[in-house]
């Protein structure tokens, strides 16, 4: 049951006086304020109250960006979203590429470059060859990476080369052997780049096999020319940040 003002008023004024007759002990419009502050007091109280659970809330809210990229054990993902990858740039490309064909020695200028920020991935690199004379070029920040290329050749099979990105170099067309088609249409790159601990051998055994003590080097460059190592491994490392870069070379056109 609610009472308002003026029914605690009237009951004060009826009570509140001593036995005896003398007047109230304490004033009534003291009771009455004291009784409005304590109103008072309990709202703002709840007002805080509620304040506190929002702003708990927000702050809930901004800590689980941080929480979630925090990289979790290695058993129970390959490698975090690309999205939020750590950047890794890679070195600068080389400004030229140098040619050794016989006697005959040049440098072609780079025509096209592309950065990337993962790796364990396929990459397509497109781009407008001014030359039968193309060269390619891997860049990683970590030189010990592997590193797949391919393009298409004259014989209609794809080539190219693989092996650890620091030891430089890359596939090479010339008269003999760019598509006849070079010239007319834009052409593409395959790039594969897998971190140098990447399971390669482990993948081997699974694919196209591998010696009892373990394959070496040259044995894991050359499975990563196998089509179903490269997919295999891909899904076995996942994708996670490595930076690296790709450059595409090519003389000037000749008049």
């Amino acid at each position: 049951m609610r009472h308002t003002e003026s029914d605690l008023r009237a009951l004060l004024d009826e009570r509140g006086h001593h036995p005896a007759g003398g007047e109230p002990s304490v004033s009534l419009d003291a009771i009455v304020r004291r009784g409005r502050r304590i109103h008072r007091g309990r709202r703002v109280r709840r007002a805080l109250g509620a304040g506190g659970a929002l702003a708990a809330a927000v702050t809930l809210v901004f800590t689980l960006p941080v929480i979630r990229q925090e990289a979790p054990p290695a058993s129970m993902t390959a490698g975090p979203p690309a999205d939020m990858a750590e950047v890794v740039r890679a070195p600068e490309l080389p400004a030229t590429y140098q040619v050794k064909l016989g006697a005959k020695e040049f440098a072609m200028p780079r025509i096209h470059a592309e950065q990337f920020s993962t790796v364990g991935v396929h990459r397509t690199v497109t781009f407008t060859p001014v030359s039968r004379s193309t060269g390619f070029t891997v860049v990683c920040a970590d030189p010990r990476a592997w590193v797949v290329t391919i393009t298409d050749t004259r014989s209609g099979e794809p080539s190219g080369t693989s092996g650890r990105c620091g030891k430089g170099g890359g596939p090479h067309h010339d008269e003999l052997s760019a598509p006849a088609d070079w010239l007319k249409r834009p052409q593409t790159l395959e790039v594969w780049v897998f971190p140098s601990d990447a399971p390669i051998s482990k993948v081997m055994k699974s694919t196209v096999g591998c010696e009892p003590r373990g394959c070496d080097e040259d044995d894991q460059a050359g499975a990563l020319s196998r089509p179903e190592v490269l997919e295999r491994l891909s899904a076995e490392v996942g994708e996670q940040p490595g930076g690296w870069a790709v450059g595409v070379y090519d003389a000037p056109r000749k008049e």
